[in-house]
């Protein structure tokens, strides 16, 4: 079973009594597993009844919400944790960091919005966690018929339709999560039909440096940092280090309690003096490669966003300890990290980089 679940739903009850009650036990049952319950964070419409079904059974209810919200006063102030964040942008990429699965509940615009996404993440290889569909009184069989046509039409993949769980009962669901088998590569991949192999539990899919074959490798063994993405003239933004001869993607480490966000303002304002837009932080792709200059077996995880700076940069110099300010094309993969290759070979097969 997951360990946590990020539940996407309407910030309304919507006109049917059995909506808010499918919230609510979708909660009892999530806590009657164990399973913590990651959410918007307010307390109003079927939000609100998922995370009291939780909290009423014990369970933990984790909240991340942007703050222009908890000003409006609609956070839920009984949950384990409130995290406050910024912008949307940033609240999505949280709550994906957090959840190791991802339902949707009946909602509107916002709550399609946010499914599709991590589910598009996951047919991009993104992530390797299970998306569903918690169908509440046929609430989304239209959505189903939909996308049954959008495959007819040659529009979606079976394989990716078939991504997408559906089922009516909660219990169903976790059951088919816990034996959901991610595809080993996503949708672009060149590497497809190379010697995939499957993976054991609490292993990863890691790119390695000459990019022609997978390896597994524990968690244990991971470095978890973040990056800025910066695409100018089909060119990628890239830093050196003092003492170093190879180019990284600017970001690092996070500090303790520090989010995403925080974290990436925080290093490229050290590293580059730049300011970044909170409302424009997108994510791009979560990479894993070998550590640059660690032991043998050590892998960094590299989550990279983009986001528009404040102001020019056309004469960016570096700040700290960044040596050389670099705008890497493809015939410059010999002068990166291996982190930074992966980001610069991802960029290369989406078009932004020649």
């Amino acid at each position: 079973m997951p360990r946590r679940v990020c539940v996407f739903c309407g910030s309304s009850a919507g006109i049917r009594p059995e909506y808010e009650i499918a919230a609510r036990d979708l909660g009892r049952v999530l806590a009657d597993h164990g399973i913590g319950l990651v959410y918007g964070g307010t307390h109003v419409g079927l939000m609100g009844a998922l995370a009291d079904g939780v909290l009423t059974h014990g369970g933990e209810v984790i909240g991340v919400i942007p703050r222009s919200l908890v000003e409006r006063e609609i956070a839920h102030v009984g949950l384990s944790e409130l995290r406050v964040v910024d912008s949307m942008h940033e609240r999505k990429a949280m709550m994906a960091e957090l959840a190791d699965g991802f339902v949707a509940l009946p909602g509107g615009a916002g709550t399609l919005e946010e499914l599709f996404e991590v589910w598009t993440w996951a047919q991009l290889g993104l992530h390797r966690k299970p998306c569903g569909l918690l169908d509440v009184g046929g609430y989304f069989e239209g959505l189903s018929r939909f996308l049954d046509h959008a495959l007819s039409e040659g529009f979606l993949r079976s394989e990716h339709r078939t991504m997408l769980i559906v089922e009516t009962d909660p219990e169903a669901l976790l059951e088919r999560f816990a034996s959901y088998t991610p595809l080993l590569s996503g949708k672009w991949s060149r590497r497809a039909s190379r010697g995939s192999q499957e993976l054991g539990r609490g292993s990863t899919v890691v790119q390695s440096t000459a990019g022609t074959r997978d390896v597994v490798a524990t968690e244990r063994e991971c470095i978890d940092v973040v990056a800025w993405v910066c695409v100018r003239n089909a060119r990628m933004l890239a830093t050196r280090t003092r003492g170093n001869t190879v180019f990284y993607a600017p970001g690092g480490k996070r500090q303790t309690g520090e989010s995403d966000w925080q974290a990436l303002a925080r290093e490229v304002a050290e590293e580059l003096g730049l300011a970044l837009e909170a409302e424009t932080l997108t994510l791009v792709a979560v990479l894993q490669a070998p550590a640059h200059g660690h032991a043998t077996g050590t892998l960094v995880r590299m989550t990279c966003y983009a986001a528009q700076p404040v102001g020019d940069i056309s004469r960016l110099c570096g700040k700290a300890e960044v040596e050389e300010v670099a705008w890497l094309g493809h015939g410059d993969r010999g002068r990166c990290a291996p982190a930074a290759l992966a980001l610069l070979e991802r960029l290369h097969d989406l078009g932004q980089i020649e």
